[in-house]
C-alpha cells in the first residue's frame, strides 16, 4: 500500500499528471476532426509513464500482468483518456478507474490466464 500526495492508493503509487501530454492533446483540438483516440495512443505515451515513470510495471508484473495485458486494460478505458484531456474527469478519477479494471477478477482471469 502506498500513500502518495496525502491519497490512499491501494498497491499503486498515484504519479504526477503528466501535463505535457495534455497539452499536446489541447493543440491538437483546434483541428477540424475528431483525433481525441489518436493523439492519446500515439506512441502510447500515457501507458508508458504510468508503467514506467509512474512505477506502475513493478505491481502490475507482481499481479500477473504484463505490458501487452497493461494496454489492453487501458484501451477498455478510451473514452476516460478523452475525458481527461478534456478536463471532464480528474488525474486521480482516471486512475481509480483504471485500478478498479485491474483489481476486477474476471479481467486478471482473461488477460493473465
Amino acid at each position: 500500500m502506498y500513500i502518495v500526495y496525502g491519497v490512499l492508493f491501494m498497491d499503486f503509487i498515484i504519479p504526477p499528471e503528466p501535463k505535457i501530454l495534455k497539452q499536446q492533446s489541447d493543440k491538437e483540438e483546434n483541428k477540424k476532426w475528431d483525433i481525441d483516440t489518436l493523439t492519446i495512443w500515439f506512441g502510447n505515451k500515457l501507458p508508458s509513464y504510468l508503467w514506467g515513470e509512474g512505477g506502475w510495471s513493478k505491481p502490475l508484473k507482481s499481479m500477473g500482468y504484463n505490458w501487452q495485458s497493461f494496454l489492453k486494460i487501458l484501451s477498455l478505458h478510451k473514452k476516460e483518456m478523452i475525458k481527461l484531456s478534456r478536463n471532464k474527469i480528474s488525474w486521480k478519477e482516471f486512475l481509480l478507474k483504471i485500478e478498479e479494471t485491474i483489481k476486477d477478477p474476471v479481467f486478471k482471469q482473461i488477460l493473465t490466464g
